[in-house]
């Protein structure tokens, strides 16, 4: 079970944040200057994606000044235009109907790179308007993104070493991989920054994200639990005696008190996987090593080295059950146990 981006919760609340946000802020003003655009809102990394857009478009319409019957290259010329520029960044002026699309599409990404920072910056890199990606391009994401920032930088220094100047966009898209597949540093907290969303519009976790198997799993039919540790037998006896309270024990928990209604038997009608850490999604890694290894990357990745080494669904469950579950006092029955419990046994189905 994958936890993911409600992509329509996310849209609805960013248009209704932006809404309450421009009601306030064009109460008693026409326009909007830069000053007044970088307090916006509470959230500093939603006011700079504002600034970054008018930034973008600023560059646009600068080009658009660019004609082929001048010389822009000249020493006079650069000069000129970059004191229009710099004058010109002194007095933002946006009125409420350019600037609302501005604030969604930045309250939108900033939802993004806060409670899905890989798939934020895959994202962008996917949509880059030109075919490959210069440094300045990075340096200039890099002055804007203040969340969640340690990936960013990851796959700059990947970059650097790549090439001086430019690489294809396919290419920068397998550096990011490479450089999250690499990197040990864990999100930032979500729920801070919820918090400060929220001083406008109510928002928590459980509204921005869904599980990609909730409706698959409440469809299924509810298998019985002697089928369930029938399933789990083991050649060992002696193994198979000690274990079967476990199991029957994880199965109430399961069916009881899971909220996608999960039982061990629904999980194994899933297809078996060669490899736990390969099936372990991007923001299950960020959410396991947060919930379940007290935010200790390393631990996290000794615990799936582990796991993987296992010969058996028992071996695997009584492995975590004693060297974790108790140290970090796991609850049993909540998503983050729910969801990894679901993939250790697809390894052993």
């Amino acid at each position: 079970m994958e936890s993911k981006l409600n992509q329509q919760v996310t849209e609805q609340y960013s248009e209704q944040f932006t809404e309450r946000v421009l009601a306030s802020a064009y109460e008693q003003h026409n326009k909007l200057d830069g000053r007044t655009i970088l307090e916006l809102t509470p959230v500093r990394q939603v006011n700079l994606f504002v600034i970054k857009a008018l930034f973008d478009q600023w560059q646009v319409e600068i080009n658009k000044l660019r004609s082929p019957y001048f010389d822009y290259e000249t020493e006079d010329v650069q000069q000129a235009l970059n004191d229009f520029i710099n004058t010109l960044s002194q007095h933002i002026s946006v009125d409420q109907e350019h600037l609302q699309p501005l604030v969604k599409t930045a309250v939108n990404d900033t939802l993004q790179l806060i409670c899905a920072p890989y798939e934020y910056l895959h994202q962008q890199l996917a949509q880059f308007p030109a075919n490959h990606i210069r440094e300045e391009d990075l340096i200039t994401w890099l002055k804007y993104v203040k969340i969640n920032r340690a990936l960013l930088e990851a796959f700059a220094e990947r970059f650097k070493q790549e090439s001086s100047f430019a690489v294809e966009r396919s290419r920068a898209l397998e550096l990011l991989r490479k450089a999250h597949e690499s990197s040990s540093e864990i999100p930032e907290d979500v729920q801070s920054y919820l918090d400060m969303f929220s001083e406008v519009l109510s928002v928590s976790a459980d509204q921005l994200y869904v599980s990609t198997s909730a409706q698959e799993t409440t469809q299924e039919e509810t298998a019985s639990a002697p089928e369930i540790i029938e399933r789990a037998e083991v050649d060992d006896d002696e193994e198979k005696e000690q274990a079967a309270p476990s199991l029957r024990t994880l199965n109430d928990y399961l069916s009881e008190k899971s909220p996608a209604s999960t039982t061990l038997s629904d999980i194994q009608k899933k297809h078996k996987i060669a490899s736990i850490r390969e099936h372990i999604g991007v923001n299950q890694r960020y959410m396991f090593i947060r919930e379940l290894f007290n935010n200790n990357p390393q631990e996290y990745q000794q615990a799936i080295s582990e796991l993987d080494q296992r010969q058996t669904y028992v071996e695997a469950f009584n492995f975590l059950r004693h060297e974790y579950a108790q140290k970090y006092r796991w609850k049993m029955d909540s998503e983050e146990v729910v969801e990894l419990l679901e993939i250790v046994s697809k390894r052993y189905n």
